[in-house]
């Protein structure tokens, strides 16, 4: 199956959830790559890409908005980044926005969802099942 995702992590192989191989220096691959068996490391990197794949869509499919949620796809994925405790900033720069687009888009979700501060916007979307 082949999906698609507006962000991406970084350049990865992982084999049987037990070895990893990345890149030496990400910013230039042809320098190498470097396996790592580590328990801890492999499974944070399973993780990523678990995160990664659910926040994707399959090839060809409508990008514009969930059929189960009604979110686009950057409100779903500013959900989740600001699910997992990052400031406005960061999301912000793996979405490609600024940082005042970060909050306008929260006070939409959070209009939306009838919440009166972020807090109670993460229950109720959690609880409508919008996060991943």
């Amino acid at each position: 199956m082949v999906r698609t995702c507006p962000t991406l992590p970084p350049r990865m192989l992982v084999l049987d959830r037990r070895v990893a191989v990345v890149p030496i220096d990400p910013a230039d691959t042809k320098r190498g790559a470097i396996c790592i068996s580590e328990a801890g490391v492999v499974a944070s990197m399973v993780a990523l890409f678990e995160q990664t794949w659910h926040s994707a869509v399959p090839l060809g499919a409508d990008r514009s908005k969930d059929a189960r949620t009604g979110l686009s796809t950057s409100e779903q994925e500013l959900l989740t980044l600001l699910a997992s405790g990052l400031t406005d900033e960061v999301p912000g720069r793996r979405l490609g926005i600024s940082a005042h687009s970060v909050r306008r888009q929260m006070s939409g979700l959070m209009e939306r969802l009838d919440a009166s501060s972020r807090f109670e916007a993460g229950l109720k979307a959690a609880r409508r099942g919008w996060l991943r």
